[in-house]
């Protein structure tokens, strides 16, 4: 492969050492970050769910997944931040690795516990992309796109359960193409028929599909991703409720009000007041 499809996915990178102990409050990152947390003992939190993390723990965000370290805490490792672009690196590649495959069912924050016999192994790795990344970006990327996959190798492949292994690779195909779709325009799409007419496939065929794989309807991972991203947005911003609304494509804050109260069981208010008594206080 020429140096020029790396070169151009070199903004889909990052790598550094963790460790000033400086992260306070929630992020977004539109990457993949994969997060080693070489030294320390604490608690981490993603889309408002903590998880405890002690010495070499190894874990990967997805994009668009809100994060922080408690801010009490300070952890020693690294970061690598990387995009689907850079990871494909202009290949044809038609989905991702399968632990970096956040489409697929009840994908949750996954925590790897390095063993002794392979911490030297993916120290030495990391250590060499963020030398790469830090000293040669534009010479290097070849060698950082290499490095990435022999890190990748490292993550545990999610076992395939006795349902799915009845799915066709056609089936995840298609469920896959409706996610990473509906991870762009569910701020301006609601309805199943805009999705299957963007795959070029009928409504009940995608509807079929997403059932089948998923286990829950298309309309389903719409109104849950709409409602995933409005209460990312009250955790980790002080916008307001009709800002966010209007952020998430309703041109009603009373509509997007009762869409929370519906799908959350408690009021845009009482759920955001309610999740920082709980989080920050408790």
């Amino acid at each position: 492969m020429n140096n020029t499809a790396y070169n151009g996915c070199q903004a889909g990178f990052h790598a550094e050492r963790l460790g000033d102990g400086s992260r306070t409050g929630f992020r977004q990152s539109e990457l993949f970050e994969l997060i080693w947390i070489k030294k320390g003992h604490g608690a981490f939190t993603v889309d408002m769910e903590n998880r405890p993390v002690g010495d070499n723990c190894l874990f990967c965000i997805f994009p668009g997944q809100i994060n922080r370290f408690n801010e009490k805490e300070e952890f020693e490792g690294y970061k690598i931040a990387f995009s689907r672009e850079f990871l494909c690196a202009g290949s044809s590649l038609s989905h991702l690795p399968q632990a970096l495959d956040y489409t697929r069912p009840g994908t949750e924050l996954e925590i790897l516990n390095l063993g002794k016999e392979i911490q030297t192994e993916v120290e030495t790795i990391v250590e060499m992309m963020v030398w790469e990344y830090t000293h040669r970006p534009q010479l290097w990327t070849q060698m950082l796109h290499g490095l990435l996959k022999v890190l990748l190798a490292y993550l545990p492949a999610q076992p395939d359960s006795e349902a799915a292994s009845c799915l066709t690779a056609a089936d995840h195909l298609v469920f896959n193409r409706f996610r990473n779709l509906l991870d762009r325009k569910f701020t301006a799409q609601r309805q199943v028929s805009a999705y299957a007419s963007d795959l070029a496939v009928s409504s009940n065929y995608l509807s079929e599909i997403v059932k089948r794989v998923s286990g829950h309807s298309a309309a389903h991972h719409i109104q849950q991703r709409v409602l995933l991203e409005a209460k990312r947005k009250a955790v980790s911003t002080s916008f307001s409720m009709k800002k966010i609304a209007l952020d998430l494509g309703f041109d009603d804050p009373s509509t997007f009000s009762k869409f929370f109260k519906t799908m959350a069981g408690s009021s845009f208010s009482d759920f955001r007041s309610g999740w920082f008594h709980l989080k920050l206080y408790k």
